[in-house]
């Protein structure tokens, strides 16, 4: 097979250079990666589409048969009639009247069958004949095989090579189409602050209808200044949450002191026993007066044990002093997990699910960029979730946002299961958004007392508000923020004071 069929290191390049978005690892491990399944998959594509497989077959069966020696008159008109089926094919000419009369002019021939009848058994005449009619027809096949090879490789490598590169051609449109896509995307994260590498797309089967969905979301948010601003407003959920506390440190402070010299001889501090006579105390030096007792000196003295006066100096030097102080702390506090509820009843259809959604990637995204545990949770009157802990494809939480139950709505099953996941480990003061337009039955007494239980562990409940529908008293007080989004003038109204810890 023709190198054709591999992509050349430059043609790579040029799609790099002309789409920056392919320079990014992600992206540039699944661009690989096509390019490898693309390589693989060329075979499998040729001999799928090869218009030459009977002819191919055909000459292997004619070609198997000379080798066992089969050279008959009607093996031969064979094989020039497949010659023949080739030639209008593929449109390259044979010369068939030339072919026609030489196996003519085998078939004239006298055959051996006859000639040993007449002749007799023993007439070498005979047997050398025969022999020379095998051998020509034989070798007539042989020649006619060869052209017939020939050609057919001629005509098979004509097709493949043009086969391959339009099969090149297909591809790199598609990749390009493909690239061209994620650099509108890559584009318009940017603008948001986000990063289309904050997912695994070396693990996504991303396909074009899934960019230009992720596309019509992304510039929902971009281009409308609401959306843009509540997705600000969604973003900085605890992140200028902050915490005081008193901590007890350690401090080296530097001050100057006497501190005591040995070899400084200033002042008496004490006695001690010694030889230091000019040191020693009055009644010791007195036993020198007496001749009788003078000799208990010079035991004394002899022993270490004059009672000597203790002498020391002192010096004002640097000192390094150690204290405790207490200080006052602020604790910036860690973003917890998210969990995200989005409502996609029948209530919301339209614009409101397209908000809804849009909002949820968004969140989804910035939640990953701050290595935040997430969980998507889509409710109706049941639920689909989607843990994103984690490295995940973009095509998995591209094809769980497009899903829509259009029932009714009932938030309950939703923060049920928001309320088991919270006493996990792995989702302990978590942060839940649940956007919706409200437009349903209050919550059970039950639920709403778990919820206060949670809100104790640190748990933090918030809700958007898609519409001009406020939440009623009882369904506000289990939120510790509301926001409310009217679509019709894109206007965003943050509820409730707690909007200061925001």
């Amino acid at each position: 097979m023709s190198n054709k069929n591999h992509l050349s290191n430059d043609e790579i390049d040029d799609l790099a250079k002309q789409f920056p978005v392919a320079k990014k690892e992600a992206i540039k491990d699944k661009l690989l990666f096509e390019v490898k399944q693309w390589q693989n998959g060329v075979k499998r594509w040729l001999d799928k589409k090869n218009p030459f497989k009977e002819d191919q077959r055909r000459f292997r069966l004619a070609d198997r048969s000379l080798k066992q020696k089969y050279a008959s008159i009607t093996d031969i008109e064979d094989d020039l009639s497949g010659f023949s089926l080739l030639s209008q094919k593929s449109k390259i000419p044979i010369d068939k009247e030339f072919w026609t009369s030489e196996i003519e002019e085998l078939k004239n021939e006298p055959k051996s069958e006859q000639l040993v009848n007449k002749l007799s058994g023993t007439d070498k005449a005979s047997i050398k004949y025969k022999s020379s009619n095998e051998e020509n027809r034989f070798i007539l096949r042989t020649l006619l095989q060869e052209q017939w090879l020939k050609s057919l490789h001629q005509s098979h490598s004509k097709w493949e090579l043009e086969a391959i590169e339009e099969y090149r051609r297909r591809f790199l449109e598609k990749i390009s189409d493909w690239l061209n896509l994620l650099q509108q995307l890559d584009d318009a994260l940017s603008d948001l602050s986000l990063d289309t590498g904050l997912f695994d797309l070396s693990r996504a089967n991303l396909t074009l209808s899934d960019i230009e969905r992720l596309k019509q979301w992304v510039t929902y948010i971009s281009e409308d200044e609401g959306v843009k601003n509540l997705c600000d407003m969604m973003g900085r959920l605890r992140q200028s949450g902050k915490t005081r506390r008193q901590e007890l440190v350690k401090n080296t402070i530097s001050v100057q002191a006497f501190v005591p010299d040995v070899n400084s001889k200033e002042e008496i501090v004490g006695i001690h026993l010694g030889r230091d006579v000019e040191h020693a105390l009055p009644q010791e030096l007195a036993l020198l007066a007496d001749d009788e007792i003078s000799i208990l000196f010079d035991m004394k003295y002899i022993e270490g044990k004059l009672i000597c006066f203790d002498m020391e100096g002192s010096q004002l030097k640097e000192k390094s002093i150690e204290e405790e102080i207490l200080v006052q702390v602020d604790d910036k506090e860690e973003h917890g997990p998210i969990i995200i509820c989005v409502d996609t009843s029948g209530s919301m259809q339209g614009s409101p699910e397209t908000i809804a959604k849009a909002v949820a990637l968004f969140m989804a995204t910035r939640a990953n960029e701050q290595k935040r545990n997430c969980f998507l949770i889509n409710f109706s009157t049941e639920v689909e979730t989607l843990d994103l802990s984690g490295s995940v494809g973009l095509s998995k939480v591209i094809k769980f946002l497009q899903r829509s139950f259009h029932g009714g709505t009932d938030a309950s099953p939703a923060l049920d299961y928001a309320l088991k996941l919270m006493k996990r480990e792995d989702y302990k003061k978590s942060d839940l958004l649940m956007i919706s337009d409200f437009i349903m039955a209050t919550l059970s007494e039950s639920l709403q007392n778990e919820i206060s239980n949670a809100k104790e562990n640190e748990n933090k409940f918030y809700s958007l508000s898609i519409g001009n529908m406020f939440l009623e008293k009882k369904m506000k007080s289990i939120f510790n923020n509301e926001w409310v989004y009217n679509p019709s003038n894109c206007s965003v109204h943050s509820l409730h004071s707690m909007v200061s810890e925001i």
